[in-house]
């Protein structure tokens, strides 16, 4: 599965063939009072690419404390991810995204200026070791159109059986790589604690693995307990805070002499689905990109 920005291998395509020009319109800027935060909200626009072809494109941005998240659709694909980084200094925006696809990794780096209620600016395309300079146009969604997932914090949205892929490095002892297969989640009683067991496949090689999660209702809260087939626990406290994203850190492990950590982002897409980004660290060094995951919610 190619996520994120599993589509923006087109870009180098359509410059390639050199598409038609003739942008997409996008929605005039609303004419109510633009939000307080000069980059939060929801910008949908296009990506041009050096032939003159474009694509649509979505990019979502929310603050949490003193930091900025984001999301993307990529280039028009079907479902979204996390940004990697977004940065912002005053109505500047810096944004960077990258996944793998067929054609090698793939990385986005856009500088971008905010003027009221449309952003825009250049970056840089990355496919494999071809890098291509693309431009975006975007206009913020007014605030009452913006569509944002109505879940509630309950131990009760994990419940059931999801179907998930995938999609990373094979990193003992944190991921056995590239996967799928199901979880399924059963409460324990009336508590605020679940307990899955996971059936997966990684290259031919079938797993299972167990885990176990507690909510703190008043908090927002959860604690995490991951067995993985191999033998290392993985345990992690989460902040659930922002109804659209679940934020982990796993405590150390020790393996082969040196120290690994995991941390991910849960992205909450519906009451159905979500996405996991994980990242991981070696001996308190740099955190890099893991991995990327979808889950659907089966029954």
């Amino acid at each position: 599965m190619i996520r994120l920005l599993r589509a923006a291998a087109l870009v180098s395509v359509a410059s390639a063939i050199a598409a038609p020009a003739g942008a997409q319109q996008t929605a005039a800027p609303s004419a109510s009072a633009a939000p307080q935060d000069p980059v939060v909200g929801n910008w949908r626009g296009t990506v041009r690419s050096p032939g003159g072809g474009t694509s649509p494109i979505i990019i979502t941005i929310v603050k949490r404390g003193d930091a900025y998240v984001g999301s993307s659709n990529g280039l028009n694909a079907t479902s979204e991810s996390a940004l990697k980084r977004v940065a912002v200094d005053g109505g500047r925006v810096t944004i960077e995204a990258a996944d793998d696809s067929k054609l090698g990794a793939v990385a986005l780096v856009c500088q971008l200026t905010v003027d009221g209620n449309a952003m825009k600016g250049a970056g840089t395309l990355s496919v494999g070791a071809q890098k291509f300079e693309v431009a975006l146009a975007l206009q913020r969604r007014p605030r009452a159109e913006a569509i944002q997932p109505h879940v509630e914090q309950r131990i009760d949205y994990f419940v059931g059986r999801w179907r998930f892929e995938y999609v990373g490095a094979e990193y003992p002892p944190l991921s056995d790589g590239s996967r799928s297969g199901t979880a399924t989640f059963t409460r324990e009683g009336a508590s605020n604690f679940v307990n899955g067991t996971i059936h997966g496949d990684a290259g031919g090689n079938a797993y299972e693995e167990h885990v176990s999660i507690g909510l703190d209702p008043d908090t927002n809260s959860l604690a995490v307990v991951e067995r993985r087939d191999h033998g290392v626990e993985l345990v992690s406290v989460a902040s659930w805070r922002s109804p659209i994203a679940i934020l982990f850190q796993t405590s150390p492990v020790v393996a082969n002499g040196k120290t690994f950590q995991l941390r991910r982002m849960v992205s909450v897409r519906s009451t159905t689905s979500f996405d996991v980004t994980e990242e991981f660290s070696v001996d308190g060094g740099p955190f890099r990109r893991l991995g990327d995951g979808h889950y659907t919610k089966t029954q």
